[in-house]
Parts: C-alpha cells; sequence; structure tokens
C-alpha cells in the first residue's frame, strides 16, 4: 500500500487533562466576582483617592468608607462653614475627586440692606445657592454669577420687577346746539345732558429694588365716550301784537351800561366801536349772531339806537348800552329789556 494512504489511529485523550478543565473553569467562576471586588472597591487594598485642599493635592489609598472620613484620614481639618464636593456623606469610589472649599467671608447686599456672611462656594452663583437666594427671572446680580469667590468679595442682588397700573383722566364731552322753532328766539333748554367720557393708558415701570428704574407709558385710548350735550335754541321770533312796533319782531335781553370814559368798568374802550361809530349814546353793542350788525332798534327805557359794537361779555341774549356820561351808565345798572327790531339788517 503506498504510503500516503496510511492513516494513524486518533489519539484518546487523557482521563486526567478532563479533570484539569473542570476544575480550572470551576476555580475561575469562583475567583471572578472576587476579582471584580478588588478592582471594583479597592478591597482588601484600598480605593484610591484624590483631595485638593488650600491649594495642594494628595493621593493616596483610604481604607474608609465616605468622604469626610477621607478627608479626615488625610488630617485636613474642616472649619465651620467649609463644606467638599462631594458630600462629605458621599461613599468613596475608587479614583474619586474631593474638593475642600473653604468658607470665606463676603458682604451680601439687597439694596440699601448688607450683611456680613461666611460662605464656601466655588463661584457667585454657588454662594447664593449656598445661602439661600433665590433669583428672580430678570434679578441682576454684580459680580457675574460665573466670577469666582474670595475673601471681602461684595455680591450685589438687584430685585427687578415689572409693575403695571392704569392711568385714568376725564374725556371732555362736546356740545352741539340745534334749532328749535318751537322756542321763542333767546330761549335755549338742554335737551340732552352732557356726560365726560375716560381717556386710559397703561403705565408699565420697571422697579429695582423697590424705586421705579424706568417707566414705559402706552398711547391713551377711549376707555368710555363722552355723551354730546345737545342744546336747544329757540328760532320762533315773538312779534308784537300792537302799540307803535305792531308787527316788529321783539327780544327780552340782559342789559348793562358802559361809557367810554377813563373810569369806565374794565378801562377805558377808546372814542370808536368796531363798526367805526363814535362811541356815545345810542350805540349800542350785540352778539352779531342775534341781532345783526347795523340794525336798528328801539329799547324801552334807553329810546332808539344802532347795533354798532361788539363785545367779549356779549354773547347771545345780552345787549351793552353806551352812555355819555358814568353816572347815567352807574344809574342805568343791569336790568332785562325789551327791544324792537326797527329795521333788521
Amino acid at each position: 500500500m503506498p504510503p500516503h494512504l496510511l492513516t494513524l489511529p486518533a489519539r484518546a485523550p487523557r482521563a486526567g487533562s478532563v479533570r484539569q478543565a473542570i476544575l480550572t473553569c470551576l476555580l475561575v467562576s469562583l475567583l471572578y466576582p472576587v476579582y471584580l471586588a478588588i478592582d471594583t472597591w479597592g478591597l482588601p487594598f484600598g480605593r484610591t483617592v484624590h483631595i485638593q485642599a488650600d491649594g495642594r493635592e494628595l493621593t493616596f489609598r483610604s481604607f474608609r468608607h465616605t468622604v469626610g472620613d477621607a478627608v479626615e484620614s488625610a488630617q485636613i481639618p474642616l472649619q465651620p462653614g467649609d463644606r467638599t464636593l462631594p458630600d462629605v456623606r458621599t461613599f468613596l469610589w475608587p479614583g474619586i475627586d474631593i474638593s475642600v472649599i473653604r468658607a470665606v467671608p463676603v458682604t451680601l447686599r439687597f439694596g440699601e440692606t448688607a450683611s456680613s456672611v461666611r460662605v464656601a462656594a466655588t463661584s457667585v452663583g454657588d454662594a447664593l445657592r449656598v445661602l439661600g437666594v433665590t433669583l428672580g427671572p430678570i434679578d441682576r446680580v454684580y459680580p457675574r454669577t460665573t466670577d469666582a469667590v474670595y475673601p471681602g468679595m461684595q455680591i450685589t442682588v438687584e430685585r427687578r420687577a415689572w409693575r403695571t397700573w392704569v392711568e385714568q383722566r376725564p374725556l371732555a364731552y362736546p356740545s352741539r346746539v340745534v334749532a328749535d322753532p318751537q322756542l321763542y328766539k333767546g330761549n335755549r333748554t338742554v335737551r340732552t345732558p352732557g356726560r365726560p367720557g375716560v381717556d386710559q393708558r397703561i403705565i408699565q415701570a420697571l422697579y429695582a429694588n423697590g424705586r421705579p428704574a424706568s417707566v414705559v407709558p402706552r398711547p391713551w385710548t377711549v376707555a368710555q365716550p363722552p355723551v354730546p350735550e345737545v342744546i336747544a335754541v329757540g328760532t320762533r321770533e315773538m312779534v308784537a301784537s300792537r302799540g307803535d312796533f305792531a308787527g316788529h319782531e321783539y327780544l327780552m335781553l340782559e342789559a348793562t351800561a358802559y361809557y367810554s370814559g377813563p373810569n369806565n368798568f374794565g378801562g377805558a374802550i377808546g372814542p370808536r366801536t368796531a363798526t367805526g361809530l363814535l362811541a356815545q349814546r345810542g350805540v349800542v353793542a350785540v352778539d352779531p349772531s342775534v341781532i345783526p350788525l347795523g340794525s336798528r332798534l328801539f329799547i324801552e327805557g334807553y329810546g332808539y339806537a344802532i347795533a354798532g359794537d361788539t363785545g367779549g361779555a356779549i354773547q347771545g341774549m345780552r345787549i351793552d348800552l353806551c352812555f355819555n356820561s358814568y353816572d347815567e351808565a352807574i344809574h342805568f345798572g343791569r336790568r332785562t329789556v325789551k327791544a324792537y327790531i326797527v329795521d333788521r339788517r
């Protein structure tokens, strides 16, 4: 038979090798959790701890349980107000980094009120958190919350808030005059009483520590429109039915007296009237909307006259009679007269 066709019989495994493999597997399964415990928790060889305190760094293996225990075993004393990161009650883990933060004196100011405190913090924001200061959404802090804390630092908290209120003011009502043919001329009556309206605007003010920092007024708007006053003015003529002026219109007017001398009430008015006539008896001041200028009148208790002057106080059913002397004007005084319109211009 050719050599290459020869086959050797397989070697049978020894019984001792199989038992050795089984024992090895069993030993690994029993020792692996112990290995994990040693690797994870540092037992029984301790845990590696890194501590930063007072500008120096320490690295050692600790058999203690908590951060506070590790700091104590490193102979780093904690004064009142000092704190650690993580907290002293935190359980140690291998490779833990511990920072000892010393409490330093700072001044905390709210507006005009300032207080001295000791705080252990890495930043201004951390200090406010440790001190239990909650910031509002628009509050401001000086210096910035990210700045580092140092001894003697002043931290100012500015409380800011928006306040809103409504400001109101009265809105004058207009007057509307309507003609009333049922009323005699010179008569006026209120048909609809006027009522003021209300203007309002919203004021927004930014307050800083209880004091206004800026004010933002919005435009005025009409909250309640005014009610117009409606005044009816008579247009019906009064016509004399008998006497010398029968058929002529007449008016009942409130009459006063004046003269052009220096001691006229309110001061001298000058020798000429508004129409250029000489200021003398027989020339009277009227409201042109009631009696047209140039009209000829007969006034009971005064006589014939020309409507030739005007006056700021002579409005509506008023008439001012010119006299030639101060005594005549004073004697006439103020009274109601009947004025016939002899010739209306």
